[in-house]
């Protein structure tokens, strides 16, 4: 275990608060199923940079690693979404503008999570 010192960040606190509230959407008591891990694992981080502290690093490797899928999954996601709705345009188009906007959240975190990690290096 390789503790590292985190700084408070108002900015990826809003970030990770925002996925976790997807997630509880989704999270049935008492179930040990994704949306609950996600929900937990995304409240944890969303703490941790309101108030800052200490973590394993492996905790950030795995943030990190999850905003970068989210990133490159993003592109993929929208041709289906233009594809699947192109007879809807409106709702694709909201969809879309709730896609590009947890990718750009993704990659403003994925940056500052990525200059933590190389920093502990």
């Amino acid at each position: 275990m390789q503790p590292i010192q985190v700084q408070p960040n108002p900015q990826l606190a809003v970030i990770f608060k925002t996925w976790s509230t997807e997630w509880a959407k989704d999270v049935e008591a008492g179930k040990k199923d994704t949306a609950n891990q996600f929900h937990t694992v995304y409240s944890i981080a969303a703490n941790l940079f309101a108030k800052g502290g200490e973590i394993d690093i492996s905790v950030i490797s795995a943030l990190f690693n999850d905003c970068k899928q989210k990133t490159e999954m993003a592109e993929q996601l929208v041709k289906k979404i233009s594809i699947s709705l192109k007879d809807d345009d409106e709702r694709a188009q909201q969809l879309i503008a709730k896609v590009n906007t947890a990718a750009q959240d993704a990659a403003f975190a994925m940056n500052y999570l990525g200059q933590l990690l190389i920093q502990s290096a």
